[in-house]
């Protein structure tokens, strides 16, 4: 067939065996004619028509013809490359390892995946000649040894004897990168390149040197040059991905890390990378799923099992993450930071007196260590010990903090000059903690958009009436259920801890049980919420299943109402109603000044809602927006079961106002539902921001708060003043 002609390649089967036995029966016939450039010629004609399996049959022809020259091996190893068949082309390449330019392809691919121990044996067990490949695979064991300056000399050596060496140039660009010379190994690189375009660990090893020197948009040229001329070099691919994560560009990064752990399922490194940027993105099933296969195939490596742990505590899994952080001190134990993660999830979970061991251990170990004091600040902080928290953290130097640690420096600072009474210093600090808040990289990768449309799309439905179809008598419509909403910081904490010491009521805490079928309702024609005026019987039933289906894990048959707690929840007021119409609601309300002090004070895991409250300013205009979007759905709905539970009355007519709220949800009274603490015992922990205050007894210092705050809050009261009115503080 004539150059560059293509053709269908079965990989596997009968047609295959026909491929290469056509190919055979015409380099038989040809035999006078066909030569090994020719053959060569022919099958980089199909690899750069993309035939791999044309150009691996026609290969595999030659190669049963001793004998094989390496051209011809080197080629057929590319093609099972390009076909991600890695395993495939290295015993390929190790099988003939008496031809030396295999040799070098297999050290080139070990030393470029960072597979020392390999390329080590690879070297020792190469017959000795005297050539100067022996002498570049001295320099290399040498710099794997970590004799750099060996390495450098042997290098330049090899370069005098062969001046045109591509090899040579590489690994002296390496050697000098590690020796911390940047722009001799740059010019290395170049050269190397320049002998050798296709020389794509060369590629990989500049963008390394550009990286280096923050010239970024270079550097990333460089890796996808190299990934373009090979697909499979996984090193490439995951430098790459960690260029674009530290850009905030994770969703690309995934691309490239599914990729390497599609060549490499047991690529450690890349599923660590790969949770990382599914928990940046919230994507918690994905990141789960990867950091643990990261940490069954490296069961001893800390990294993984402290970014597991992350995750298990961002999940309120705090239990799991305790594991992983012991498991990874026991490997580790000097690390600070480890022990900081340690600390503040046992803090997380009141556990006060084991938190504190911790941290008098490894002042033992780590003494003046910045991580350590920092937390040993927040425990006396905790215990009411307000002059020993401000006396440390006003030692600690912020330049020797776990770079993490620093926003929280910033809220505890800021935290403990409000309980002294220093109200200028600790709003100077909250706004410092918000402004990195505001700049994190989940930040940059949170849509601020979202939360103002969705609440635009909503108040637009009920302008026009919020029309539904309507539902019958005998279905599901949520008698049964209650929504506990408001606004965050509202105390529906407290109020939601207290119910749920009652025998009867199931208290389902912040889960996203109604977001998620706003979210099916979203997939429907029409959107959300607008879908609701056509949705038929059957529609309906399945929506309200979902949610059912959503709590049925966590309900017995004793719990008689369910308590949805979700205080941001009140923008779907309207839909709650529309889908469950016998459902009450409880409504937390709370000084709307106090409510956004609270909210702008809070260190909170930045999403769609909370990236709202790192400004003062935006935090008014969000609770402005939600407390009109709230007067709108009552004005629709005047006879939606509500009751109003006043946050200040909460904490000093606890006993009346739970009988109140108890009277209203048809509940009988139980005694002892003001005693929140015991309640607590029944919880793994708080899932929210106020999990150290609901710990506590109950207490006065938040009501009124705001008036320690008047001056920094005078310009938002034209806002927040007819909220104020319309409430009667």
């Amino acid at each position: 067939p004539p150059l560059g002609t293509k053709y269908p390649h079965p990989r596997e089967g009968f047609f295959q065996q026909l491929t290469i036995q056509f190919a055979l029966e015409w380099i038989n016939e040809n035999s006078n004619n066909m030569t090994d450039i020719k053959t060569i010629e022919y099958a980089k004609s199909l690899i750069n028509n993309g035939d791999y399996l044309g150009a691996e049959a026609s290969l595999l022809a030659r190669i049963k013809i001793d004998p094989v020259p390496a051209d011809i091996v080197l080629l057929l190893a590319r093609t099972y490359f390009m076909q991600l068949q890695v395993n495939n082309a290295l015993a390929l390449l190790q099988n003939n390892q008496n031809l030396r330019p295999c040799v070098d392809a297999l050290r080139e691919y070990f030393v470029g995946e960072r597979l020392n121990r390999e390329a080590m044996q690879l070297i020792q067990n190469t017959v000795k000649s005297g050539s100067t490949d022996n002498l570049l695979d001295q320099a290399i064991m040498m710099q794997l040894s970590g004799d750099i300056a060996s390495a450098i000399k042997l290098c330049r050596n090899v370069i005098n004897l062969e001046p045109q060496s591509a090899f040579a140039y590489n690994h002296l660009g390496r050697a000098l990168f590690n020796a911390k010379m940047a722009d001799e190994a740059q010019a290395a690189f170049e050269q190397a390149i320049k002998l050798d375009s296709n020389y794509y660990q060369a590629w990989h090893n500049l963008g390394h040197v550009l990286r280096s020197k923050n010239t970024i948009s270079a550097a990333e040229n460089a890796y996808q040059k190299s990934i373009a001329i090979a697909p499979y070099y996984q090193s490439a691919l995951l430098n790459l991905a960690l260029l674009w994560m530290n850009q905030g560009k994770n969703s690309q990064a995934i691309t490239l890390l599914d990729k390497i752990i599609s060549i490499n399922a047991n690529n450690s490194e890349a599923l660590l990378n790969l949770g990382i940027c599914h928990q940046i993105l919230r994507n918690f099933d994905d990141a789960k799923n990867a950091l643990e296969r990261a940490a069954n195939i490296e069961p001893v490596e800390p990294r993984t099992l402290r970014h597991l742990g992350n995750l298990y505590k961002e999940l309120q899994d705090s239990t799991s993450a305790i594991t992983c952080y012991r498991k990874a001190l026991t490997i580790n134990p000097n690390d600070s930071d480890l022990v900081s993660e340690l600390v503040s999830t046992l803090e997380l979970l009141n556990s006060l007196d084991e938190a504190q061991q911790v941290v008098d251990d490894a002042i033992i170990r780590l003494p003046g260590d910045a991580n350590i004091l920092f937390e040993s600040a927040k425990i006396s902080r905790r215990r009411g010990d307000y002059a020993s928290a401000i006396a440390t953290l006003q030692n600690i130097s912020i330049q020797h903090l776990h770079p993490r640690l620093l926003q929280s420096f910033y809220y505890e600072r800021a935290t403990v000059y409000d309980r002294l009474g220093k109200y200028s210093e600790a709003f100077v600090d909250f706004k410092q903690g918000n402004d990195l808040a505001g700049t994190s990289i989940r930040a940059h990768n949170t849509n601020k958009t979202a939360l103002p449309r969705q609440m635009d799309a909503i108040k637009q439905w009920l302008q026009r009436g919020a029309p539904t179809s309507s539902s019958d008598a005998d279905e599901d419509l949520g008698s049964d259920l209650c929504f506990l909403i408001g606004f965050p910081r509202s105390g529906t904490t407290l109020l939601d801890v207290m119910l749920d010491g009652h025998s009867h009521v199931l208290s389902l805490e912040e889960k996203p049980t109604i977001e998620r079928i706003a979210f099916m309702l979203d997939q429907m024609p029409g959107h959300y919420p607008d879908a609701m005026a056509a949705l038929t019987r059957e529609q309906r039933h399945m929506l309200r299943n979902k949610y059912r289906e959503s709590i049925a894990s966590y309900r017995t048959p004793e719990h008689t109402l369910v308590i949805d707690k979700m205080p941001i929840r009140t923008i779907h007021t309207s839909f709650m109603h529309r889908l469950f119409p016998k459902a009450k609601f409880l409504f937390a309300e709370r000084h709307p000044c106090d409510v956004v002090l609270s909210n702008f004070m809070q260190h909170y895991a930045i999403n769609e809602a909370m990236i709202h409250f790192t400004q003062l300013e935006s935090t008014v205009e969000t609770y402005d927006k939600v407390m009109q979007l709230w007067q709108l759905s009552l004005a629709a709905f005047p006879n939606m079961p509500v009751h109003y539970v006043r946050y200040e009355n909460l904490i000093s007519q606890t006993e009346q106002t739970l009988r109140s709220t108890c009277e209203f949800l048809n509940l009988p009274w139980q005694s002892g539902l003001e005693q929140h603490q015991k309640n607590l015992e029944n919880r793994k922990q708080i899932k929210t921001n106020s999990y150290h205050q609901v710990a506590e007894p109950v207490y006065q210092r938040s009501k009124f708060r705001w008036l320690n705050y008047q001056s920094q809050l005078q310009p938002y009261m034209p806002i927040l003043e007819p909220h104020i009115q319309r409430m009667n503080y």
